[in-house]
């Protein structure tokens, strides 16, 4: 069956079916591989709270004067 069309308005656009058997609008990228999400972003913010924290934690137990606390 034959995508539906009309010349002006929403349907203008070529459509497809679902899996459904709906009909949806076509992806101007549907016949290309999908790029994965880059993950890197968060391995360097996790990478960088990690070094945060290490150094905190050398900070507190061989320099404890530097944080100035009470304690």
């Amino acid at each position: 069956m034959p995508a539906p069309t009309v010349k002006d308005g929403k349907w203008s656009k070529e459509r497809e079916r679902t899996k459904s058997g709906r009909w949806r609008r076509k992806r101007s990228d549907a016949n290309q591989p999908r790029q994965k999400k880059s993950s890197r972003k968060y391995a360097i913010a996790i990478a960088a709270v990690g070094l945060i924290a290490v150094a905190l934690i050398v900070i507190y137990l061989f320099f404890p004067s530097l944080l100035r606390w009470p304690w």
